[in-house]
């Protein structure tokens, strides 16, 4: 019997054009996943997988990413949305199976294929900005932040990388600095208030 646990769509390296510690932080997603890789290990996803249940070809997915074969978890997830899994749960995990196997732009690629789709997922947005940004696309980053802002203006999270892209990455310091502070008005206590405090041109009174 599978036990459910939370998995963590984390990307386990930092951006250096942001400047925070995880790329995908912001989305979180709790699905069920196997007890263990064994299961899955010696499995060829080239046979037979089309005769599999979709729910199976995600319970192996997620065994093969807990055993860090994030090519084989790969597979899996494309096999599981062929076989009628719901993109809207696929696609998150794809992302991070390639994030942390370091593909960036292939989790990029997801992310947009995705966008292209559902134009309004403000988060997944979030994602691709930080990934654009991470690959050096400050220009695109920008606008992709930029247009989360649009779509939700009280998500603190895209004002702070925003800030730190402007500033880090373009020089512009008091359009960063209007960020910052809109980040601190947002979450003053937030995981990057102190800096965000300590980066503003002027104290606030």
């Amino acid at each position: 019997m599978s036990e459910r646990c939370s998995f963590n769509f984390r990307a386990p390296w930092r951006s250096p054009a942001l400047g925070f510690g995880s790329i995908v932080g912001s989305l979180v997603l709790v699905f069920g996943c196997a007890s263990g890789p064994g299961a899955a290990r010696g499995a060829d996803p080239s046979q037979s997988d089309h005769a599999l249940a979709s729910a199976e070809l995600m319970r192996r997915a997620r065994a093969f990413a807990e055993a860090s074969d994030y090519t084989r978890a790969e597979q899996y997830l494309n096999l599981a949305a062929a076989n009628g899994r719901d993109p809207g749960e696929v696609t998150p995990l794809l992302i991070d199976v390639c994030v942390r196997d370091q593909r960036y732009r292939a989790a990029l690629e997801y992310a947009e294929q995705r966008l292209r789709r559902h134009p309004r997922a403000y988060r997944l947005r979030y994602v691709e900005a930080s990934l654009l940004s991470a690959l050096g696309d400050v220009a695109r980053a920008r606008e992709e932040l930029e247009k989360v802002l649009s779509e939700s203006p009280g998500y603190a999270d895209a004002h702070f990388s925003l800030a730190l892209l402007l500033r880090d990455e373009l020089g512009s310091y008091s359009e960063a600095d209007r960020h910052f502070r809109e980040y601190l008005r947002l979450a003053p206590g937030g995981a990057h208030a102190e800096e965000a405090g300590q980066s503003l041109l002027e104290v606030m009174p």
